[in-house]
């Protein structure tokens, strides 16, 4: 549930939203808010202004089912989001937008994704909800695992494998926050077997306003996390809260579904990632990014250095660590700093690179964080695919020796 509506609307949303489609959201609660459409000003600057101060000074009183209305709207305001909500109308035949929005004279301007969320809840539910359930594989930092053997298909069209795999996932969740619902959704997808689990988090007690009064209410939080395998490749990526529930979700997705308990369990899983290369050039280290037009610079924002065993992951087998930071080249930075440096005797447990990409015009940049021997992390999913590829052609990802497994928390 939204808690504070402000993450919903600002100024800028307030100028341009379309003030039917938000009479449409508002009017089944204009009571409850003490909202009379005929009283705000004929002047259509001052009706908007008056509206976000609505929002502003009173939005932490709205009713629950408006705020979950905002919430769930919040949830595709975003760019990725409209890339959902894009993507899924266009596979059913649906256009979002009308024509005569999208050849308006302001040039589409006003269709930001918070509009064309807000178009999509109201107008077309159905495409609104299946691209919520999209919208969670853009999570970030899932786990993403690689298994042993390429070509093993998954049996998740098999009725008695799901209910399987449902109902040991009901098991899990529910002696982990003692919940009661956990629902699995099954999307094949163009050679991948995309997997929602929907399932309740802990309890937690909260004071709300009811009728003027102040009450006591305990709520089960609801979230999504994400499965997507490739027999093709083998590759598993799966989106949890924790890493033990990435785990379990991957073992039991293992058992289940390929018949394997163990297809993601071998002890070479945790190598994907290496920071080899820097170590071993030390400040003349380069990113090699020739072979891509958009991406356009890359920054060492940051680095991490310490005594540990190079064959160590995580914190810990040091006396010490050093992180240096710095707006473009944290790796250089150290090597003004401490000149003598030899990083072929130490371990770098972390490097920060963002990537600066132009794509038609617009600036995105991506920060991506290398932690061996299993970690890969950024939140713009985007451009995952690419971001990997890069990685690779710089040497930071490590093959998996043949017929065995490794694994990455992309």
């Amino acid at each position: 549930m939204a808690k504070n509506v402000g993450n919903f609307v600002n100024r800028a949303f307030m100028r341009t939203v379309d003030l039917d489609l938000l009479r449409e959201l508002l009017t089944p609660h204009a009571a409850a808010i003490d909202l009379a459409w005929d009283t705000l000003p004929a002047d259509d600057a001052k009706c908007r202004g008056a509206l976000f101060d609505l929002f502003k000074n009173n939005g932490s009183k709205f009713p629950d089912a408006l705020l979950d209305a905002l919430h769930c709207i919040l949830i595709l305001a975003n760019p990725n989001g409209q890339a959902a909500l894009e993507e899924t109308a266009a596979r059913f035949g649906v256009q979002l937008v009308p024509e005569a929005d999208v050849d308006a004279p302001d040039d589409g301007r006003n269709l930001t994704p918070r509009h064309l969320a807000l178009i999509a809840y109201l107008h077309h539910r159905q495409i609104f909800d299946k691209a919520v359930h999209r919208h969670a594989f853009f999570a970030p930092s899932p786990l993403r695992l690689v298994g042993a053997r390429r070509g093993v298909p998954s049996r998740h069209d098999d009725p008695d494998a799901q209910e399987a795999f449902r109902a040991a996932c009901s098991t899990f969740f529910a002696r982990r926050y003692q919940g009661r619902i956990c629902d699995p959704y099954w999307y094949p997808e163009a050679g991948l077997v995309k997997v929602i689990v929907e399932h309740g988090m802990s309890a937690v007690t909260t004071t709300v306003e009811e009728n003027g009064e102040q009450k006591v209410r305990t709520i089960r939080e609801m979230t999504l996390d994400t499965i997507c395998y490739e027999p093709a490749t083998g590759h598993i990526k799966v989106s949890a809260r924790t890493a033990v529930e990435r785990r379990e979700l991957a073992n039991l997705f293992a058992q289940h579904l390929l018949g394997e308990p163990d297809f993601f369990k071998n002890p070479s899983s945790q190598r994907l990632f290496t920071l080899r290369p820097i170590q071993q050039k030390g400040a003349a280290w380069e990113f090699r990014n020739d072979w891509d037009d958009d991406l356009k610079e890359v920054f060492v924002k940051e680095i991490e250095i310490d005594e540990a065993d190079p064959e160590r992951s995580g914190r810990g087998g040091s006396p010490w660590h050093l992180t240096m930071w710095d707006n473009e080249n944290a790796l250089s930075r150290l090597y003004e700093m401490m000149p003598g440096i030899d990083l072929a005797t130490l371990r770098i447990s972390h490097v920060k690179l963002l990537l600066r990409f132009d794509v038609d015009g617009q600036r995105r940049d991506v920060l991506v964080t290398i932690r061996p021997h299993n970690v890969a992390s950024f939140r713009d999913h985007m451009f995952e695919a690419r971001i990997f590829e890069h990685l690779r052609q710089n040497g930071f990802s490590q093959a998996p020796p043949p017929l065995l497994l490794a694994a990455a928390a992309a």
